[in-house]
């Protein structure tokens, strides 16, 4: 089982090392899937061999190791997309387009095996592999949040994407401090690569500035129009000619409800009360007013 599990190991290195050079994608994804495959045939070697020492080290190593060449196989998928999005690849007729949210889904896979990576027990805490694997972690958060934004400004949500530039300028500065304070050569690239992506986060965060400015600039144009256009009364413009594109265009005839005016108030404690006003009794008034009215009258015709 020893031999057999050493010849195996050698053969992975062997396939490890043709992955990092090889050119052709196709090919590279398949040798990182036999070597994916030669770290669990030895796995499951040193679950058999009971009389092997240290099996526990063994099997957090080559843990270790399928973990690790997970992740350099979804890198690769996602340098792929990546250039095909950038236009470095051309896209197959035939194959399917590339967008951001693919970048996205393959960063979340990465940020869980690199969570994993940090559960093997044997992995030492202290150790510069283990302060790798948190650099390596805010580096590829930062690269998730930045095509986040891509999606959002890819559909025009302007106002989102540059909040999420802004944060993904924030984990930057984090994984630019924390690369280095590790004092690596492994991080050097990370640091160069960060630096592109800085430029990339000023342009794209412009470009949704504008474009926020002119989408506010159009809106408040259009409902000025609208506004304008509908509280026009009809009689105020029947010598102007307007094409409607729809029923909803149609002028306004009336201000419905109507403005309000101001009128007289009328005096309803008054008519209240008068039901309650006792009049004084004129009757002794009007019987003299009609006996006179009466002898006037006789004495006109002579009676």
């Amino acid at each position: 089982a020893v031999v057999s599990t050493q010849s195996t190991g050698v053969q992975m290195e062997d396939k490890i090392q043709l992955a990092k050079e090889c050119t052709d994608h196709e090919k590279r994804l398949e040798l990182y899937e036999e070597v994916l495959s030669k770290c669990r045939d030895i796995s499951q070697l040193i679950r058999k061999g009971d009389k092997m020492d240290n099996v526990e080290l063994m099997t957090d190593y080559f843990a270790y190791l399928r973990i690790k060449n997970t992740v350099d196989r979804f890198l690769a998928m996602a340098q792929q997309v990546a250039d095909k999005l950038t236009g470095v690849v051309e896209t197959r007729a035939g194959s399917k387009i590339a967008r951001p949210e693919d970048l996205v889904r393959l960063y979340d896979i990465i940020l869980q095996n690199y969570a994993d990576m940090k559960d093997i027990t044997s992995l030492d805490k202290d150790g510069d592999t283990y302060q790798m694997i948190d650099v390596n972690t805010l580096y590829y958060r930062t690269k998730r949040c930045f095509y986040i934004a891509e999606c959002h400004l890819g559909q025009s949500n302007w106002l989102n994407a540059i909040v999420l530039y802004d944060k993904c300028t924030e984990h930057m500065e984090e994984t630019t401090r924390a690369a280095n304070a590790l004092k690596s050569t492994n991080t050097q690239s990370i640091v160069e690569d960060l630096h592109v992506l800085s430029e990339q986060i000023y342009s794209q965060r412009c470009s949704a500035h504008a474009s926020a400015f002119l989408q506010t600039q159009l809106v408040e144009e259009e409902m000025k129009e609208i506004s304008s256009d509908k509280n026009k009364m009809l009689a105020d413009s029947l010598e102007e000619f307007k094409l409607l594109k729809n029923v909803n265009d149609l002028p306004t005839i009336a201000t419905l409800p109507p403005d309000f005016q101001p009128i007289p108030c009328k005096p309803t404690f008054f008519d209240i009360s008068l039901n309650h006003i006792e009049f004084p009794d004129l009757g002794e008034r009007v019987e003299k007013e009609s006996s006179g009215l009466s002898s006037f009258t006789k004495w006109i015709w002579g009676r």
